[in-house]
This record gives C-alpha cells, sequence and structure tokens, in this order.
C-alpha cells in the first residue's frame, strides 16, 4: 500500500527532528522517502518586484535570487538524504516555489508518493511558516493519507525496541471513519503491531416523557448503544483476525477526541489512524473535527486519512497472534 513519503522540511531544527521517526518507519515499511522543502517568497518584501507605470515587475534579480535559494535549500535536502542513505533508507529531494500547501501536496503527487509525513510545527526563514496551521491545511486538503507527529515525539529515540507497537482506530459506525482501517491494518501487519479498534459513546439530549423515571432510561439507552457499539467493533475485529491481524476492541464513555487521546496515554508507543471529511469552518463534519483535535492533544503519530483515498490493505502475515476481547 505504502511505497514513498514526502517529507516536508522548512531548514529549522524542529522540522528536521521528524527525520529519526521517518527513518524508523521507513525502515519498517520498506518504502523510499522524499525530502522536500516549499519556498514561499514573499516579492515586495525579498524586493523582488519594482514599481513601474501600470503596476509592478520582476527585478532582474529575481531570477538569481530564485537560484541561489534553491541551490542552498537542495544541498541542504541532499545532505539529509546522504544520512538517511547510510540508514539503509534510500531518499531523494525536491524544491519547488509557491504557496506552501499547495506545494506540498503537488510535490507528492509529481514524485508519486502515497503518503506524506511532516512535524506538526516549525518555522523557517526559507518557507513562510511551513509547519503548524499549514499541516493542518494540508491535513484536510490532501488526496495523500498525512501521518503527522509532534517535533517532541519525533524527537525520541526511535528503534525496534522503542518504535510504534499498536494502532488506535477511532471508529463511529460510518463508512468514513472506517477509511483509516486499510492503512491501519497495512501498517500494522507490515510492522508487527497490534490493533485497537475503539468507539467513544456518549449519552446526550436524550427526549423523554413526563412520568417515565429518567434514570432509567438514561441506563436503558446507554446500554442498548453499548450494546450496538460492541457488536459493530467485534465485527469490525473479526474480519481484521481474518487477515491474521492481532486485534482488540475497546468501548470509550465521554467525547470521541478527549476519549481518544486518553486510551493512547494508557500505554506507550501507539499510532492514532483516523479519517477527516477534509472540510473546514462550520462545514467540517464529526470525524474532521476530531481528527484535528486528537493531532493536536495526542502527541503521538497520527494517521489522518480522507475517504476517497481509502484502498486494500496488503495481506497482512498469517503467523500474527490474535487477542480475543
Amino acid at each position: 500500500m505504502f511505497t514513498k513519503a514526502l517529507v516536508p522540511l522548512d531548514g529549522t531544527e524542529v522540522s528536521e527532528g521528524i527525520i529519526p521517526f521517518v527513518t524508523q518507519f521507513a525502515r519498517g515499511l520498506d518504502i523510499g522517502v522524499v525530502l522536500a522543502t516549499a519556498v514561499e517568497l514573499d516579492p515586495l518584501r525579498e524586493g523582488l518586484l519594482n514599481r513601474i507605470a501600470g503596476g509592478l515587475t520582476e527585478t532582474p534579480a529575481a531570477d538569481a535570487l530564485r537560484e541561489r535559494i534553491e541551490r542552498d535549500v537542495k544541498n541542504r535536502l541532499e545532505d539529509l538524504a546522504d544520512r538517511m542513505a547510510l540508514e539503509g533508507i534510500a531518499a531523494e529531494t525536491s524544491v519547488r516555489f509557491g504557496p506552501v500547501s499547495d506545494s506540498v501536496i503537488a510535490m507528492a503527487q509529481d514524485a508519486g508518493c502515497d503518503l506524506i509525513a511532516m512535524s506538526t510545527r516549525g518555522r523557517g526563514v526559507v518557507s513562510s511558516g511551513l509547519l503548524g496551521s499549514v499541516t493542518y491545511k494540508i491535513m484536510h486538503e490532501s488526496p495523500i493519507p498525512v501521518l503527522a507527529i509532534t517535533p517532541e515525539r519525533a524527537g525520541e529515540r526511535w528503534d525496534t525496541d522503542y518504535g510504534v507497537r499498536q494502532v488506535i482506530v477511532p471508529l463511529d459506525g460510518s463508512d468514513l471513519a472506517e477509511a483509516a482501517l486499510p492503512y491501519a491494518a497495512a501498517i500494522a501487519g507490515r510492522m508487527n503491531m497490534k490493533m485497537t479498534l475503539v468507539r467513544a459513546m456518549s449519552i446526550d439530549n436524550i427526549a423523554y416523557s413526563e412520568g417515565y423515571n429518567l434514570g432509567n432510561m438514561l441506563n436503558e439507552a446507554e446500554a442498548e448503544i453499548e450494546a450496538d457499539a460492541r457488536r459493530y467493533l467485534i465485527s469490525q475485529a473479526r474480519r481484521l483476525r481474518e487477515e491474521g491481524l492481532d486485534v482488540q476492541t475497546e468501548i470509550l464513555r465521554g467525547s470521541a477526541s478527549s476519549e481518544i487521546v486518553a486510551q493512547a496515554r494508557q500505554t506507550d508507543h501507539n499510532m492514532i489512524a483516523l479519517a477527516t471529511h477534509g472540510r473546514s469552518g462550520v462545514n467540517r463534519l464529526l470525524m474532521g473535527s476530531v481528527a484535528e483535535a486528537v493531532v493536536r492533544a495526542s502527541g503521538d503519530p497520527v494517521l489522518v486519512v480522507r475517504p476517497s483515498t481509502a484502498a486494500t490493505p496488503d495481506p497482512a502475515p498469517s503467523n500474527a497472534p490474535v487477542v480475543a476481547t
């Protein structure tokens, strides 16, 4: 499923802190890497424009400045690629001028990447705020799955003894949420990880008739919702176990984002895989807002998938152990 990952960098140590994690992840999946920088210049601030009668035109120095920046950035990326090569990772480089989020997605598509892996924040003089808010813009707009990780988590020691050991997949019973399952299953099978399927449930705004015991009604409603949720998770887990995956299930009680983060914090070495609607503002649906909240709060690497990118996972190892729920 995954063959090559684009890694956006902005020349800062913060953004490059993702390299140890990417190295471990690429090695585990046996995939290549493209180290990329999007350069977004402010023409007026950089003195690239002359004011003439009727408007603005580029200065003669504009092309020379772009060439110098591209050369310097390319050299830095190639140094990093050489270091990754020493770790056995095949790494290419790419530089593009233009709006950052659009350029990152375009570079990934042009290079044939099926994953974008990036730090959640970082800011350098080369690109105008590549990470942070731009990470979330890419997360919601990219047709390619995005793996986001905080700089602190990415900078930790990643090796076979410390790497990701569990993939947590939040589900809500919708096809949208299930779009992340093939990717999570492919990663878990390839890297011998456990999968934990979770569903958050809460009892809110239940209508009731006068004279009916509200406490009894809430208890009955909660029991019915939990039973349905448990049956759904068991069904999904059974299918994945048939593919040889190690799967368990958990029912969470409370708001989706906070409970998903709390579940992840109970153990170390987690990855969270979930779907987003790819919308913004008031039009963003539940899993979109949950995805952003989880990325911001969890600290763990989070794989965000848009439904249109869903695919069929590669077969999982047949000897993977099975965990009963």
